[in-house]
């Protein structure tokens, strides 16, 4: 039988899920696959244009009068204009993908975020818990020594006082656990309140693996949008002089003639017109000016690019010192808890002994409960911190 009590999700699990069903996602999908129609849509021709003409007056000929005329014209571009329209929008599609590349490790980031916090919630209730469990211990000690008349009954009042600010604090907790869990849920679109099973905080908060970082930023999502626009403003530039450049057209006209026993051996023939025309770019002003902006869009992206890597190189580089320092602090917290073993146990048989009190015992026992909680709050932000930096070093083929 298939138990939900050996089941546990993975965070590899939950961003799988995220990936498959995140609406915001899906969004950024369907702008990368509109954007792939505009592909079609630039490198096609333009229809033809077909005109039709009747002359109420027919003009007369020397074959016969004019009635009617069927004029039917084409446009064509200089040479190279709509392959140069299809890379401008092949590479505005190219920067949604990675829009949508750079979304998707976001939302995994987002994902491990929510994931550490809830590990790190449980975990806490788990000491919680086991903090009511030593209380629970204490007071059998207090009201033992209450009966050898080694303690007062303001004693065990106080222990019983923590142990109910203990039962409050676990239901606390459980409360702010649910909220995770709403907001991992959100994430993965499905029922907020599906529970997200996870077995062993403790040891999944521990697995402290190394990774490798490689601080120079190269191909990251985020900077190959911005190479993907920087490319299509090449192609704007192209686009520009192509424009420059005459348009041709051709075209056909075909006139009906009217037969009225006109005395000439053609009388009655309709007429065929072959028609090729020209377009004759004189106004330079705004040919210059699509250059001129073309260029002045493609300095705009370089600066934008620049920028981008800056700030890469600077979140990579706060992450790297963050992480310095959430060892140092984990390194601090096992240092204190070592040294509060060895004090907690001679507490522990001194308050047997009645030669301390129990508010000195609770002081430690609450000291010793801060740096534990404080631990795992430090393993949850290491985790995240290494999820960050997993992020940032990231590459658009991932």
């Amino acid at each position: 039988m298939f138990s939900w009590s050996s089941f546990s999700q993975s965070l590899e699990d939950l961003q799988h899920l995220a990936a498959e069903n995140n609406l915001e996602l899906k969004a950024q999908f369907k702008r990368f696959e509109a954007q792939l129609e505009d592909i079609t849509q630039a490198k096609s021709w333009q229809d033809p244009n077909l005109s039709f003409g009747y002359f109420i007056s027919p003009i007369e000929t020397r074959v016969g009068p004019q009635i009617a005329r069927f004029s039917l014209t084409q446009k064509l571009p200089w040479f190279g204009t709509y392959k140069a329209k299809g890379d401008i929008a092949a590479f505005r599609a190219e920067a949604e993908f990675e829009k949508f590349q750079d979304q998707k490790l976001k939302l995994f980031l987002n994902v491990a975020q929510k994931y550490y916090d809830l590990l790190a919630l449980r975990y806490i209730t788990e000491l919680e818990t086991k903090q009511l469990d030593i209380l629970e211990n204490l007071k059998v000690i207090v009201e033992s020594n209450y009966k050898n008349n080694k303690a007062r009954l303001v004693d065990i009042l106080r222990v019983d006082l923590e142990m109910d600010k203990q039962l409050s604090t676990i239901q606390v907790l459980k409360d702010q656990g649910q909220v995770f869990v709403t907001q991992l849920n959100q994430l993965m679109d499905r029922q907020l309140n599906t529970p997200v099973q996870i077995l062993n905080p403790k040891q999944i908060l521990e697995q402290n693996e190394s990774i490798e970082i490689d601080s120079m930023v190269r191909n990251h999502p985020r900077l190959e949008a911005i190479r993907k626009l920087k490319a299509s403003n090449e192609a704007e530039s192209v686009l520009a002089k192509k424009e420059a450049m005459p348009q041709f057209g051709l075209g056909l006209d075909y006139a009906i003639i009217q037969d009225r026993n006109v005395q000439n051996a053609e009388a009655g023939q309709d007429a065929i017109m072959p028609m090729l025309s020209v377009s004759l770019p004189i106004f330079g002003k705004k040919n210059k000016s699509r250059k001129k902006a073309a260029s002045l869009k493609g300095e705009s992206i370089e600066f934008q690019l620049e920028n981008e890597e800056s700030r890469l190189e600077t979140e990579i580089q706060v992450a790297l010192y963050k992480q310095d320092e959430l060892f140092s602090l984990l390194s601090l917290y096992d240092k204190q808890l070592l040294s509060l073993k060895d004090i907690l146990q001679l507490s522990e048989t001194a308050l047997a002994n009645a030669s301390m009190g129990i508010e000195e015992v609770l002081r430690l026992q609450e000291e010793r409960l801060l740096y534990e909680k404080q631990r795992a709050k430090t393993l949850a932000d290491l985790q995240k911190t290494d999820e960050t930096l997993i992020y940032l070093t990231s590459n658009s083929d991932l």
